[in-house]
Parts: C-alpha cells; sequence; structure tokens
C-alpha cells in the first residue's frame, strides 16, 4: 500500500463541518473505501486478531450485538458467522448500500450514532469499531448511552486512533476525510468515567503503517 496523504491539524476537535464533508466523501466514494481499506485481505487478518477474537473472548455466546458504525459490513459478517445475532448502524449511506450488497440477509439501519433510539438493556454486546467521526465533545455522552443500552454482564468493544493532536485530515480518496485523534489514557477514563469496566486492551498497527494506531479495549457493564 503506498503511504495516504495526511496532515494533523491543529483543530481542539472535529467540527460538524468536518463531519459532514467526511461523511460526503464516504458516500461518494464508498466502494473504493471498502475495497481499500475495510475488505483489504492485510486489515481483515489484523481485525480478526484485535477485534473479533478478544470480542468473542469475553462476549455472551449467540448474544445479540450492536454494531456500532457498521460501515460496508465486513465486521457485522465476521460477527454473524461466529454465532451472533447483529444489528448494524451507519450514518454513510453509500456505506450502507455497499453493507447490503456485500452482507446478503444482513439487517442494516441508517441512524447517527449520536442520537440512537433503543430501549434500556437491549443487547448483550456493542461493537464500536472505528469511532473516529464522533467529536470529542460528544464521546462522553455516546458511551454512557452505551452501557444504558447493555444488559448487566453486557461487553463493549470500542477502538479509536491514536495521536498526540486532536484532528487528523487523510486525502486519499477523492474527498477530505477527517478523524478524531485520542491518547491513550483519555481514552480509558472516559469509559471508566461512563460506567464501564475495563477488561482487555491493546494497541494495533494501521493498514497504512504511516498512518496512527489504534487503541482497542473490551470494557464490561457489571
Amino acid at each position: 500500500m503506498k503511504p495516504t496523504p495526511h496532515t494533523f491539524l491543529p483543530d481542539e476537535d472535529l467540527s460538524e463541518v468536518q463531519a459532514s464533508l467526511t461523511m460526503q466523501t464516504y458516500d461518494r466514494f464508498a466502494r473504493e473505501y471498502a475495497d481499500q481499506w475495510e475488505w483489504n485481505p492485510i486489515t481483515i487478518r489484523e481485525v480478526e486478531k484485535y477485534n473479533i477474537r478478544p470480542f468473542v473472548q469475553y462476549a455472551k455466546p449467540g448474544g445479540t450485538i450492536l454494531v456500532a458504525e457498521c460501515q460496508s459490513g465486513r465486521d457485522y459478517q465476521a460477527l454473524t458467522e461466529k454465532g451472533f445475532r447483529c444489528l448494524g448502524v451507519g450514518f454513510s449511506y453509500g456505506l450502507l448500500v455497499e453493507a447490503v450488497r456485500r452482507v446478503p440477509g444482513g439487517l442494516f439501519i441508517r441512524q447517527d450514532i449520536r442520537s440512537l433510539p433503543f430501549m434500556p438493556e437491549s443487547f448483550d454486546g456493542i461493537y464500536a469499531d472505528a469511532m473516529i467521526m464522533v467529536p470529542k465533545r460528544d464521546m462522553g455522552a455516546l458511551l454512557k448511552d452505551y452501557h444504558i443500552f447493555l444488559r448487566a454482564g453486557g461487553i463493549l468493544y470500542l477502538s479509536l486512533k491514536l495521536g498526540q493532536e486532536n484532528v487528523l485530515l487523510l486525502g486519499d480518496l477523492g474527498g477530505p476525510r477527517y478523524s478524531t485523534l485520542y491518547r491513550e489514557q483519555e481514552i480509558k477514563t472516559m469509559v471508566e468515567k461512563s460506567g464501564f469496566t475495563l477488561v482487555w486492551q491493546a494497541v494495533s498497527p494501521n493498514t497504512d503503517p504511516t498512518l496512527p494506531q489504534w487503541f482497542s479495549l473490551i470494557a464490561k457493564k457489571l
């Protein structure tokens, strides 16, 4: 893979304009993104190691799982194949079209993950990979919602990008993509303040090694 054009920005947080521009890029170039980043064989191997296996280890077998920001359905498919009953939620129309095309029979809905309509204790697990389009100012409230949506003993898988700045701009798809960046301790503090107990964590490489690493964790609702 060629190095991805990218710039670290001095912004304090992801703006709504940046989030909207990113969504437009995903909508316009959904198939290219899915092929290059999501269904890339290298990415799939890393996801199996750092995402799927740990999730399966801690999740209730056959449980009901919310796949938050399901993108083009890659991880939805992997979790379904492991026996979980999944619901995929995403906000990019283009990526959801890809998910429906690539995962026949999958159950997907279009919804801003910052305003999910679920009842308390609806899920045994929440799988929230690559929550990079949620501004930091909204992440705490979102994590508290996740805690409410989980049944007692349920688990949250969460992955975010690491960086010393707060916003990353990627220029590889024909349109801008902005990502929120975090420090490791910042992530753990947010999760614990939302009522979760950390049970697993790991740092993993990006598919493009020139880009920031991922920090993944599993947290439990006691």
